[in-house]
């Protein structure tokens, strides 16, 4: 068997049906083999290897299986690198071949910079963004480290493997039976299911005042519906971060928002009131605790559950409880022992459903509630996607999810161009259409996708949020740069473009949207390949957001202290 043939059989025994990327001359195996199979794995050509890992990483994540994408050598392998960080910052399980040159032409330890054409070092590069990174220069390795890959890819805190594929070894041939394969090594323990429970049922009895704060890692570890289920038993308030702010509906009776620099104000008063949190796979960064990690939440006890003992050592309080388990097992107790876990008090949840009310659209202009508008539009079974700047945050802030839709984005690398290529990846991944929302200068990042949706004909609607300025940092430079909006406004060094031209250049349907009233006439409820500019003035703010070394809750713009105290008060 050729070893292209066995990598394309051992994904299809795994159960992967899509796989993306950019055709090369050292990759070119890989493909051939695919294509031999392609009526239980597809091949799909992005255009520009970016493109293809971000696809890859929105597959994973919307289709609970790895993703998988590959690219030639040299720039076909390093154009992957800003995917391949995506998928570690936000633990996406995905395999990254990358195609080499000839095992004889490679530089070794040759020191000069490059003996084979189109010759790159990729796994030193690849190396402080993977859980894995292999160049397999020896036939009989091959079943070994793509299991191994495998393995470390999907296991443990899931995320980006990459394997290097010299051509000579893709061309070769095996017999699998005859190579070694790969078994785990001795686990790390994690925390017995029986203690975990007891610290919990402990700190809950204990407590007049809970919360639980829900991370992405709920949904990394498919946990949704059962933490649905454990929040709606105990009656407890539960905020989330922002990439897990999809987890409950908008309306659900205890869903109080995301929380963080620029989360829902009540959220962060409920965690500002607490006297307990339970955090359930979140990393709790600067982003969402703010700058004075101590001033976080002080009148609570922390429980922080996470499989990563890494995000465990950086902590919050010196005195927290860290709890190093895997929420697919421990959630689950939860649940078959609920009976003996006490419920969530009256007058805390009247405390929160106050909070909600008296801060709920604090914050609000002409132009969220345009986006909320919009959202109100998507079908309760779409797929959505979001970029990075404003208008990701204006997605979370904004759309009042329905039960069943789900939102991808890139959240702890915070990667511009995202949404675009990720939404092919999710339509792949769960089979239903898809709105990917963006921002001007994020969808020219990866603008060249469109041409995918136009020759597949998927139906994705793509939204720009158009503020004609990278508005993210010129609100920064407002802030701190006296207004000098140098490289982020037109005439300044920056100008967006004619959207109009480009979905026409794409053959998609154009409408632009300039006020509420003019949404009446969009329909997103249909296959129909759509391009939407939506047109929000340039001052466009992103509020509330974290005043410096504030405690949580204490957000720009500031509240009125006498209100600020009453609600405190509460």
């Amino acid at each position: 068997m050729k070893v292209t043939d066995y990598i394309i059989s051992f994904l299809i025994d795994k159960h992967v049906t899509d796989i993306f990327g950019y055709p090369g001359g050292v990759i070119c195996h890989l493909i051939d083999s695919a294509t031999k199979c392609q009526n239980s794995i597809a091949v799909h050509t992005t255009y520009h290897e970016q493109g293809a890992a971000f696809a890859a990483c929105g597959y994973a994540m919307s289709s609970s299986n790895i993703g998988v994408a590959f690219a030639t050598s040299g720039p076909g392998a390093t154009n992957l690198v800003t995917g391949v960080a995506n998928a570690y910052f936000d633990s996406i399980p995905v395999l990254f071949f990358t195609g080499q040159v000839d095992t004889y032409t490679m530089k070794k330890d040759i020191p000069i910079r490059q003996r084979g054409f189109q010759e790159t070092d990729i796994v030193k590069i690849m190396e402080p963004i993977t859980k894995y990174s292999v160049c397999i220069d020896d036939l009989k390795a091959i079943r070994y480290e793509l299991e191994k890959a495998y393995y470390l890819a999907t296991s443990g805190n899931p995320g980006p493997v990459v394997i290097d594929l010299p051509a000579d070894i893709q061309r070769a041939n095996i017999d699998i039976d005859d190579l070694e394969g790969f078994s785990p090594s001795s686990v790390e323990e994690d925390r017995s299911l029986e203690a975990s429970f007891d610290t919990i049922k402990e700190a809950l009895e204990a407590s007049e005042r809970p919360c639980l704060l829900i991370g992405n890692g709920i949904k990394i570890s498919g946990q949704e519906e059962n933490i649905k289920i454990l929040v709606e038993t105990l009656r407890i308030p539960a905020v989330f971060s922002m990439p897990a702010f999809d987890i409950l509906a908008y309306d659900h009776e205890f869903n109080y928002g995301f929380i963080g620099a620029n989360g829902h104000r009540y959220g962060n008063f409920i965690l500002g009131k607490s006297d307990l949190i339970i955090t359930m796979g979140s990393r709790l960064d600067l982003k969402q605790v703010g700058n004075i990690r101590e001033n976080f939440a002080p009148q609570a006890q922390i429980i922080r559950i996470d499989i990563d003992a890494g995000n465990l050592l950086y902590k919050v309080h010196q005195d927290e409880v860290d709890l190093k388990i895997d929420v697919k097992k421990l959630i689950p107790y939860l649940l078959q022992h609920i009976d003996m876990l006490p419920k969530c008090n009256t007058t805390w949840n009247n405390v929160c459903k106050v909070l909600k009310n008296e801060l709920q659209g604090f914050d609000e202009k002409e132009y969220n509630h345009l986006i909320t508008k919009i959202g109100d539009k998507i079908p309760d079974n779409y797929s959505i996607t979001s970029d990075v700047g404003q208008s990701g945050v204006w997605i979370a802030q904004n759309l009042h999810l329905k039960k069943s839709q789900r939102v991808y984005m890139s959240a702890g690398h915070g990667a511009m161009g995202f949404s675009l290529p990720a939404a092919i990846g999710v339509y792949y991944g769960r089979k239903k259409p898809v709105v990917c929302f963006n921002g001007d200068g994020g969808l020219q990042m990866n603008v060249q996708e469109l041409q995918f949706i136009k020759r597949e004909k998927l139906p994705i609607k793509v939204i720009v949020i158009n503020n004609e300025a990278l508005g993210m940092i010129r609100g920064f430079q407002e802030a701190n740069f006296d207004r000098n909006y140098s490289q982020t406004i037109e005439g300044k060094g920056y100008k967006a473009p004619d959207f109009k031209k480009i979905a026409l250049a794409f053959d998609l349907t154009y409408t632009k949207i300039d006020n509420i009233s003019e949404l009446n006439g969009i329909l997103l409820e249909d296959n129909s390949r759509m391009l939407i500019e939506v047109h929000v003035p340039v001052e466009t703010e992103l509020n509330p957001n974290f005043g410096r070394n504030g405690v949580i809750q204490d957000q720009r713009p500031y509240i009125e202290r006498d209100k600020f105290n009453e609600l405190m008060r509460l």
